[in-house]
C-alpha cells in the first residue's frame, strides 16, 4: 500500500516542475527576442570609450528597469571585462531607447545583451 504523505509530496514535487517548464517556456520572459540592441563604440571628449547605441522594443508590452550588461572580448572570444548599466527611463513599445555605456577600450571587441527587464502593460 503507498505511502500517503509521500504520494503527496510526489504529487507537489511533478506540480513544481510542470510551473517551472511553463514559465520557462513563456515568451513574455525572454529578453533577447524582444529586446534588440544595436551598438557602435565611441570615443568620448575626456579620451575614455562609451558603447551607444539603440534599444529597440519589439514587444506588446513596455519594457521598464532594463538593465543591460556589455561583455568586452578577448582575442580567443572570451569575456575579459563586463560593465552593466541601467537603460534610462522606459523602452516603450514597438519604439527605441538610447543608451551609453562607458567602458576601457575604444579598440576592444565588445556584446551587448539585455540582462534584465520588467514587462508592463502599455498605458497609452
Amino acid at each position: 500500500m503507498p505511502n500517503p504523505a509521500r504520494l503527496v509530496a510526489l504529487t507537489f514535487a511533478v506540480l513544481l516542475g510542470a510551473v517551472a517548464v511553463a514559465a520557462a517556456q513563456d515568451p513574455g520572459v525572454s529578453y533577447a527576442s524582444s529586446l534588440r540592441p544595436e551598438w557602435t563604440v565611441e570615443p568620448t571628449r575626456a579620451g575614455r570609450a562609451q558603447v551607444v547605441g539603440y534599444l529597440y522594443n519589439d514587444n506588446y508590452k513596455d519594457a521598464a528597469n532594463v538593465w543591460l550588461r556589455v561583455d568586452q572580448l578577448a582575442t580567443d572570444g572570451a569575456v575579459a571585462s563586463t560593465y552593466r548599466r541601467r537603460v534610462v527611463g522606459d523602452v516603450l513599445s514597438g519604439r527605441r531607447s538610447v543608451f551609453e555605456v562607458p567602458v576601457a577600450d575604444a579598440g576592444g571587441r565588445y556584446r551587448v545583451t539585455v540582462e534584465t527587464a520588467d514587462w508592463v502593460k502599455e498605458c497609452r
